[in-house]
């Protein structure tokens, strides 16, 4: 990598959830992209980062054993880690839910905001979420928040890769192999 800045995802615990469980219904282009930064990250070209609140959020859906111990193994690595919720993440989540306190309207949920501060301070290039506000009618949806001043113009998306990244003309392959088969993360 000589030289170049390896790109830095931050990953809501939904991107987590729908990579273990390979969820289609977010969209083939948007899963084989998933694969993609997943195999990405496998291989030490980008890194993928968290809060420690993604833990309690994705161990604390319905996972299989295999699916379970992939998410468990997925930090063992340098290029994938989870930061834990200190005094100026904890400070940043608070700046940003005040910045979005309207009382008539949607707020921005606890976790939602510790997941955006925690990009902010460690600097992610973009914020993967499918979070789009339909699940909870009284928070903001995180991609609604995408390039908004009150979060610091964080980039906020659904996982895509650009063509060019990939090498390809028009899409992306959908023969990906799922990374739960492909990953042997530190074993």
């Amino acid at each position: 990598m000589s030289g170049t800045k390896q790109r830095i995802y931050y990953w809501d615990a939904c991107i987590y959830l729908a990579w273990l469980k390979g969820e289609e219904s977010h969209g083939k282009e948007h899963m084989a992209a998933l694969k993609v930064i997943a195999q990405e990250n496998f291989e030490m070209k980008n890194v993928i980062i968290t809060s420690v609140i993604t833990q309690i959020e994705v161990l604390s859906a319905k996972l299989t054993p295999d699916q379970e111990e992939l998410f468990k193994k997925s930090f063992r690595s340098q290029f994938h880690i989870q930061y834990d919720v200190d005094p100026p993440i904890a400070q940043k989540a608070r700046q940003f839910r005040e910045s979005l306190l309207n009382p008539s309207a949607k707020g921005l949920a606890l976790p939602d905001a510790i997941h955006l501060a925690t990009a902010a301070i460690y600097k992610a290039d973009e914020v993967l979420t499918f979070d789009d506000g339909q699940k909870d009618k009284k928070s903001l949806g995180l991609l609604e928040l995408n390039g908004n001043e009150r979060v610091e113009k964080l980039v906020i998306r659904k996982p895509t890769v650009p063509q060019a990244e990939l090498g390809l003309a028009t899409t992306i392959p959908a023969e990906i192999t799922p990374p739960i088969r492909k990953f042997n993360f530190g074993e």
